[in-house]
């Protein structure tokens, strides 16, 4: 059976190793592993220590290179270690190669990319090191962002991390892993604005804001961009506004669509981009709560977008 493998990287001192502590500790992800091989290609203040390793069945290896990490020896410790997965804590000072993304055996399959990032030094490393952090988080499919305080700019991070890799998540944390709700919020829009213009790469953050907090858009104007996903049966003036959010792969995604009514549909077909401008009403739903429709002032026909798909940070 494949063993999946799970690679870090980050700066020294990031926090990789206590990620890969505190995962190795949580009882839900560790509920079907019996052995983990920890591959370090270098040595941050927190150590792997010997009780851990045994209570936990870790084992460690050490490597100066990346050379040094061949399909054959990868087989090799396979044979050693018999792991049932594999977790790559990546040296934060070299850039990540994509011919050894590429490397990995059948038997070994590379599943994901997690980053971490210090909050209180992200500003000067994007400012001054903006190349080296570009390598670190160019690959990965989550970034986490630790030792957060209520006072971090979540914004900041946020669209630089974005501007660097926009399909990657990104979870905030105060110190030690605690949850921490920052003051400035997370959200890249001002809800606040005369108008809330939606960007073509925050419809996903906002499409989830508002499901799960729809009363806060009650009666907001807003400008959003999305397919023509759904006729209305019955309707000649609504339609289902949306984009497609992938769900493990493309061929298996889900639609996140808002309904638009006030609108002349006759000229449109379906798949196509359009950009609408309205005001969000509130209406009833049939288990009691309550959730938004657009009521469109404006539509023109938009561009489709490169990459179609929805993100959810």
């Amino acid at each position: 059976m494949p063993s999946p493998v799970y690679l870090f990287t980050g700066f020294l001192d990031s926090g990789k190793s206590t990620l890969i502590k505190d995962t190795l500790s949580d009882e839900n992800f560790m509920e079907k592993i019996e052995r983990t091989l920890i591959i370090c290609f270098e040595q941050g203040e927190v150590e792997y220590e010997q009780d851990w390793m045994d209570e936990h069945h870790v084992f460690v290896e050490y490597f100066d290179s990346v050379e040094e990490l061949t399909p054959e020896r990868m087989k090799e410790l396979d044979t050693i270690y018999h792991p049932s997965q594999i977790f790559i804590e990546w040296n934060g000072s070299e850039a990540l190669d994509p011919k050894f993304l590429a490397s990995f055996p059948e038997f070994w399959p590379l599943v994901e990319i997690l980053s971490t990032v210090d909050a209180t030094t992200f500003e000067s490393y994007i400012n001054n090191m903006r190349g080296i952090m570009f390598e670190q988080l160019r690959y990965s499919d989550v970034v986490i962002i630790n030792r957060c305080t209520e006072e971090t700019n979540g914004q900041m991070l946020r669209g630089n991390i974005k501007a660097i890799n926009r399909r990657a998540q990104i979870f905030y944390e105060g110190a030690f892993g605690k949850q921490i709700k920052l003051k400035s919020g997370t959200l890249p829009f001002d809800i606040n604005a005369d108008v809330i213009d939606i960007k073509d790469d925050d419809y996903g953050l906002w499409y989830m804001d508002c499901m799960e907090n729809p009363e806060k858009y009650f009666n907001k104007k807003i400008i959003l961009r999305g397919i023509y996903s759904k006729k209305i049966p019955g309707y000649e003036k609504s339609f289902i506004l949306g984009r497609q959010a992938m769900v493990c792969c493309a061929a298996d995604t889900n639609l996140c669509g808002i309904t638009v009514t006030g609108v002349n549909i006759a000229d449109m077909n379906l798949g196509d981009w359009v950009e609408v401008e309205g005001e969000l009403k509130p209406i009833e739903m049939e288990n009691g709560g309550k959730t938004v429709v657009l009521y469109a002032s404006r539509i023109q026909f938009y561009h489709a977008l490169e990459d179609p798909y929805v993100y959810f940070s």
